[in-house]
């Protein structure tokens, strides 16, 4: 709350002294915000521009979550580093999907994830 608060009224000060002007001014809080994004993703949907696709990902059994790349390190499948992280190899520098880790282990609580098919 106080952060966006602060910088919501900083932001609408800027726009203000630059005089750009919005139908709608808002914060993803808000009712009327939550109509517009729906709005937007309902319109897009109906004309063919959103794709549904099955996607493999890490979920972690032990806390109930899918895990994003920065939940996650393992053994780099370029160079065997040990402790790759999710998204690249720091050792080799090489980009990394998380599921192409070797013995893959959740950051949080240090369980073994299982690749599983999401869709999206």
């Amino acid at each position: 709350g106080q952060l966006c608060d602060r910088y919501h009224a900083l932001h609408a000060d800027v726009y203000t002294w630059f005089r750009i002007a919005f139908d709608h001014f808002g914060r993803t809080t808000t009712p009327q915000q939550t109509r517009i994004a729906q709005d937007i993703f309902q319109r897009l949907l109906s004309r063919g521009f959103l794709l549904q696709d099955t996607l493999e990902q890490l979920r972690c059994e032990s806390c109930g979550r899918y895990l994003a790349d920065r939940f996650v390190e393992g053994t780099c499948p370029s160079c065997g580093y040990a402790e790759a992280r999710g998204d690249q190899c720091d050792k080799c520098g090489k980009l990394i999907n998380a599921v192409e880790l070797q013995n893959p282990q959740c950051k949080l609580c240090r369980g073994t994830p299982v690749v599983t098919p999401t869709q999206r």
